[in-house]
């Protein structure tokens, strides 16, 4: 009888023991994919992809976000022929999903907590709320 229990339970436990793995390593592997230098590949505000007039008032087209071990980031963008980056960037994890960022670009100040809709080694995926509209940003690993 006792031989039969054991069986049992040693047959739970390799069911579950992959699956605890998993779900440790997927949460702490979230922080470390984030690390790194993302592009912006995709604007939309409210739903509806952004033209190139609008988007170049609300954010470039060519602007890159870098994300450092010690929670310093550097948002950087090509404008009027310039290149310019925050000189102070800073971003923590609010929870799993969430996201704070903090950045000066030309001369304003962001403070963005956005929601993460999607984090693999080579796609971010951000959605946050300004002013009365929803932005969501498509963003791609270099």
């Amino acid at each position: 009888m006792r031989s039969k229990k054991n069986r049992n339970i040693l047959r739970r436990l390799t069911f579950l023991f992959p699956a605890l793995c998993l779900l440790v390593f997927a949460s702490c592997d979230r922080e470390d994919r984030l690390y790194g230098r993302w592009h912006l590949q995709n604007v939309k505000m409210n739903g509806e992809p952004l033209n190139d007039s609008l988007q170049y008032n609300v954010i470039p087209k060519h602007t890159t976000y870098e994300f450092f071990y010690s929670s310093s980031m550097t948002v950087s963008t090509y404008v009027l022929g310039l290149d310019i980056s925050s000189p102070d960037g800073y971003y923590r994890f609010l929870n799993k999903s969430e996201i704070e960022m903090k950045f000066t670009l030309l001369y304003k100040r962001y403070e963005i907590n956005a929601s993460i809709k999607k984090l693999t080694k080579r796609e971010l995926n951000l959605e946050y709320e300004d002013k009365g509209n929803t932005y969501f940003l498509q963003l791609f690993a270099y």
